[in-house]
């Protein structure tokens, strides 16, 4: 079978490595010189910077498999476990992230009536909570309390989709969790299992061991290809880039999307005050304009120079759009006054990097699995969508979609 793959992205590279090795005839169209799609590794003054997802978690055996195949054992390096204490920006103080329910309780991530709230999840998870599509808000709410929404489920979104808990749905955006029956604290489901895993070179590491085992047509653009000529085309570039017409195109931009900005910034060790760990979220409306930041050399300590901490400050999301406009110095100063705040001081940079992603991360908001189901309609049978626009963002939900794909 002859199949055109759009987008050489992870999701574009392992459909065709996979699709490949059953012996098919496949080319890769990237519209782009740059594969990778959002897996962007740029190297600066000593510095590796992630501008996407600075890693994966290796609970998912269709990546690791993947790893194993392309030869990267070797290569993986896992996170430094003594950075494994998250913080949560709340009421004008950084607060350690609770790791065990006696923590919680007697915690201060929230007052004490909220943390009471909470404890009692177990009997209102017997009560249906109304609404063909909730939100992740009430969801949460409903089960944790008010408090709880506005703030633990906040940072949860805030860290995963930069998006609105208000408007995303529950059901798509957390299926695994949506799945669950009965009292999430009696199932200690608190989060997914898994080490945060990278490569010693960055992520991009994967990318280029895919380009070079595939087919690869670069500067091709996509509207000049003549469909007719191939048995499938199997589309993987975000909803809002995907070369449609009629109602689908209408219905695939209908897709949000939440842009995000990217700072990052090399201190001198020994001049950073902030508490050790793996990083801080801050949700809406606690006083700070950046999502979070990411303490990159405390996760990955070879990520900078000796005596350099490198740090990743998040920005824009859905709720905050207009951030993506904002010039290279003003997002400078967004981000040091902001970690000033939450550090109670912060150093001059020694360096810093930035970069934009317009289309940052596709949003799953309510009303997505009905939208799905309107998009699948309007598909042409000899075309395939696939790619984090529509089952899930991460690395290892595009990943675990193109390798048990077949045509």
């Amino acid at each position: 079978m002859k199949i055109a793959v759009l987008g050489a992205g992870i999701a574009g590279l392992t459909t065709a490595f996979h699709l490949q090795k059953k012996g098919h005839d496949v080319v890769v169209y990237e519209a782009r010189d740059r594969v990778g799609g959002n897996i962007f590794t740029e190297r600066h003054e000593g510095c590796t910077v992630e501008w996407g997802p600075n890693g994966f978690l290796d609970n998912e055996p269709a990546v690791l498999g993947l790893v194993q195949e392309l030869g990267l054992q070797d290569e993986l390096v896992r996170s430094n476990p003594d950075a494994a204490t998250r913080y949560i920006w709340r009421a004008g103080k950084l607060r350690a992230l609770p790791t065990s329910p006696r923590s919680f309780v007697f915690g201060d991530l929230l007052p004490l009536g909220a943390r009471l709230r909470v404890l009692a999840e177990p009997r209102f998870a017997k009560r249906e909570l109304t609404g063909a599509d909730p939100s992740v808000h009430e969801f949460f709410a409903h089960r944790f309390g008010p408090a709880a929404a506005d703030v633990l489920a906040d940072a949860f979104v805030t860290g995963i989709w930069a998006g609105d808990p208000k408007r995303l749905s529950f059901r798509a955006a957390f299926p695994k969790m949506a799945r669950l029956k009965g009292s999430l604290l009696k199932r200690g489901a608190s989060g997914p299992a898994g080490t945060l895993t990278s490569f010693r070179t960055g992520m991009h590491t994967i990318i280029d061991a895919l380009a070079e085992r595939v087919t690869l047509e670069r500067h091709a653009p996509w509207e000049s290809l003549e469909p007719r000529a191939f048995d499938r085309v199997v589309c993987t570039t975000p909803a809002a880039r995907t070369p449609a017409t009629g109602a689908l195109r209408d219905a695939l931009a209908r897709i949000p999307y939440a842009p995000v900005a990217v700072v990052a910034l090399a201190f001198p060790r020994a001049d950073v005050k902030a508490p050790d760990g793996f990083g801080f979220l801050a949700p809406h409306g606690q006083g700070l304009r950046i999502l979070g930041a990411l303490y990159e050399t405390s996760i990955f300590p070879e990520r900078a120079p000796d005596g350099l901490g490198l740090y990743r400050v998040l920005i824009g999301g859905r709720r905050d759009p207009d951030a993506l406009a904002l010039d290279d110095e003003a997002l400078t100063d967004l981000a040091l006054r902001d970690l000033g705040q939450a550090w109670t001081s912060v150093p001059t940079p020694q360096h810093v990097f930035i970069h934009r992603w317009p289309l940052g991360i596709a949003q799953f908001e309510q009303g997505h699995e009905a939208l799905l189901q309107t998009i699948r309609a309007a598909t042409p049978p000899w075309l395939r969508l696939a790619g984090s626009s529509y089952q899930g963002i991460s690395f290892n939900a595009c990943v675990a979609e193109a390798v048990h794909w077949s045509p």
